[in-house]
């Protein structure tokens, strides 16, 4: 029963490390084309960055349709005008989303909640270049620290998308595209002892038969002056013990290669990202002794994949994709001060602190085949077939105590086997097939049905229905509405990684599951265009640790609304606005969802006095967030009202060159993320100064 304890001690420790880290092309009613001089148009009016653009994506379908026509609810954000608006950053750019909020957890790592939902790290599926990037280990994925100026445009599903994209598309979908056929560079600076460079590289043939882009990139910052007030210490009566308050090491830094070559109907994707972080608030929620440098974690991802697209017959086309991906975690952290003991409240007391260090290897493989056949007049049909198989290759921890007795020692030892913290070698296998048509009804009703189904070698399996239809009322007006489910399997962390629930003859944990119905209206005229969406969520089976170990327990509800307004004002203005109000419910508490606003809003104004200068201004409302039941402080957290403001001065001293500076949290605002009960009692300060930056780019033929 003792080794037992100490295990499931151990598995908690080592879960509190692995926190995350449109001018109008052409009538609404016609799928896009190819027509070269709606390319040029688009593109010109893109360089405009005034215009009111309707964005094309086959995020939603795997088919090009303009945004507004696919089924679900499809935001497109524009990276020129991403970076017109001072927007630094993927997660940033995630916040200008009807109904998205961003915290950060006490380890520094980033949480996208949608629609009010932040169970988990990896219930937002992550898509860089159209390619999933989530890792089996925990879920998530660090391409949110992508430099704008990297971006392309950014596309994003609100709601489940699991009948297109499968696991981990459970509350939304995120595809970042990276910039192609450009080249350009830039330097920047900021608060913070902010630096950062990148550039943007193409090449092809001029016959066309290959293209060659390459993006890289990097920043460092060695944070802000952040203190932390009282931590969790304080709560068990050892204050005296803490080094609350005190400043934060919120040290970050990031690194970017994309490589993309093709040559006809052959394509070789290359992607590498690393990210490194310092201590912040402590994975313990106790706030380390002073620190410095971004060497307390580190998540790094590599991916390879080989596409060739072909057509068997004139109305048949197929794509072979093979993929290899790698992710390795490492996290090195004093969890605990010194003279504090470990557990808390036994006297297995550490005279120099507790360390941990914990690193992880996984490897993954997939093959997918996808069919497009239009045989049938009238209909698009599509099939997707795939294999996977996902593998712990490495893992190991480290710790300055005994595994069994917990009683400290002299110096860091290394565990492993027995006394590892995951299961090494474990594997899992997926195999999935998708089929999706797409079909008109009448002539203004279009339908697409879908219906995916995934198998797992060692949790289960899963059906993700989904039915959608986009009704042309006309020109002005589109309704459209969707019923679809999706699925979060248990990351291999929470099915391996816990002594008491690992897989053996049955499976112990259950896929989470969304069913979620939506409705949406669209209105376009001229240079306006308006949409609403009304939508109505239920959750099943929640993953959650409780006494020690992971379980299913509880269910949840969502509803709420999302409006959205964008108008070209005049030919010098610009104005885009959204409101979201969502309507949690943990069904087994009573209670709404803890961390979650009630409201959330956006206002931008973009403004061209003249063709050489571009004034923007961003207004980001979060309302007050919900506490838990158990909390005992008062009132929930207190919302904040974020402004920036930034000035792009084009052909700067000679063409091509652009000079871009701006000031973030003009109004001085304490910008917290929620802090759990019993923890930090002024939760998780993220910003209280304004901050600047300034940034140099040069962009050629």
């Amino acid at each position: 029963m003792a080794t037992a304890r100490r295990l499931r001690l151990r598995s908690i420790l080592i879960a509190a490390l692995f926190g995350p880290l449109p001018a109008i092309a052409g009538p609404l009613s016609k799928p896009a084309g190819s027509d070269q001089g709606a390319v040029v148009g688009d593109q010109a009016a893109r360089a405009d960055m005034l215009s009111v653009l309707g964005d094309v994506s086959a995020l939603a379908t795997k088919t090009r349709l303009n945004a507004d026509y696919v089924p679900g609810i499809l935001s497109v954000l524009n990276g020129d005008e991403l970076v017109a608006l001072g927007v630094r950053t993927v997660w940033e750019a995630l916040e200008l989303v009807p109904g998205v909020q961003i915290d950060r957890n006490r380890n520094g790592g980033l949480r996208v909640a949608i629609r009010g939902f932040q169970h988990s790290n990896g219930n937002v599926k992550l898509l860089l270049n159209s390619v999933a990037m989530n890792n089996a280990f925990a879920g998530y994925s660090n391409i949110l620290y992508i430099p704008i100026e990297q971006v392309e445009r950014i596309e994003v599903i609100r709601g489940p998308g699991s009948a297109v994209h499968g696991e981990f598309a459970f509350a939304g979908v995120i595809n970042v595209l990276t910039r192609q056929n450009e080249n350009r560079a830039y330097v920047e600076a900021g608060s913070g002892e902010t630096y950062g460079t990148g550039a943007v590289l193409s090449a092809q043939s001029p016959d066309g038969d290959w293209r060659l882009n390459l993006n890289a990139s990097g920043w460092s910052r060695q944070g802000t002056e952040i203190t932390a007030g009282p931590d969790r210490l304080y709560t068990l009566g050892l204050s005296e013990r803490s080094q609350a308050p005190g400043r934060i090491n919120n040290a970050e830094n990031y690194r970017l290669a994309v490589f993309a070559l093709d040559y006809r109907q052959l394509s070789l994707l290359a992607q590498y990202s690393r990210s490194q972080g310092g201590t912040f608030f402590g994975p313990l929620d106790v706030l380390p002794e002073s620190n410095t440098g971004a060497d307390a974690s580190l998540a790094e991802q590599s991916l390879v994949q080989l596409r060739h697209s072909f057509d068997p017959t004139p109305t048949l086309s197929a794509e072979l994709k093979l993929s290899w991906s790698e992710y390795i975690g490492n996290w090195a952290v004093d969890v605990l001060p010194s003279g504090v003991a470990y557990p808390l409240g036994s006297r297995n007391v550490y005279p120099d602190g507790v360390f941990i260090e914990d690193y992880v290897r996984i490897g993954r493989q997939e093959a997918e085949l996808d069919l497009n056949w239009h045989g049938w007049s009238g209909h698009r049909w599509q099939l997707s077939l795939s294999a996977a198989e996902a593998r712990i290759d490495e893992a190991w921890w480290a710790f300055n105590g005994d595994a069994e007795t917990l009683e400290p020692l002299p110096s860091v030892r290394r565990y492993s086997g027995d006394q590892n913290y995951l299961d090494e070698g474990a594997r899992r296998s997926i195999h999935s097939i998708a089929v999706q048509d797409q079909f008109h009804l009448t002539e203004p009703l279009a339908v697409t049905a879908g219906l995916r189904y995934d198998n797992y070698s060692d949790v289960g399996e899963n059906l993700s229905p989904r039915l959608g239809a986009v009704w042309t009322l006309s020109d002005k007006h589109l309704v459209k509405a969707q019923y679809a489910e999706a699925f979060f399997p248990p990351t291999l962390y929470q099915v391996y990684g816990n002594s008491e629930s690992r897989v053996r003859d049955s499976f112990t944990l259950d896929p989470e599951t969304v069913s979620t119905t939506e409705l949406g209206y669209i209105f376009r005229h001229g240079t306006r265009v308006a949409r609403a969406t009304l939508y109505h969520s239920r959750v099943r089976d929640l993953i959650v640790l409780e006494n020690n170990r992971y379980q299913n327990r509880g269910r949840v509800r969502l509803q709420g609304f999302e409006a959205e307004w964008e108008q070209r004002l005049s030919p010098a203005w610009k104005l885009t606005a959204n409101l979201s109000y969502s309507d949690t419910l943990d069904e087994e508490t009573g209670d709404a969802l803890t961390g979650a606003a009630d409201w959330l809003g956006n206002l931008s104004l973009l403004y061209r006095p003249r063709p050489d200068i571009l004034l923007s201004g961003h207004w980001r409302a979060v309302g007050d967030r919900h506490r838990s039941a158990d909390d005992p402080r008062r009132g929930r957290l207190p919302g904040y009202q974020d402004l920036s403001l930034t000035l792009n001065w084009f052909d700067f001293g000679t063409p091509g060159l652009t000079l871009r500076a701006g000031v973030d949290n003009l109004l001085g605002q304490q910008i917290k993320s929620p802090a759990a009960a019993y923890t930090y009692a002024e939760d998780y300060l993220r910003l209280d100064e304004r901050t600047w930056w300034i940034q140099l780019s040069y962009q050629w033929r």
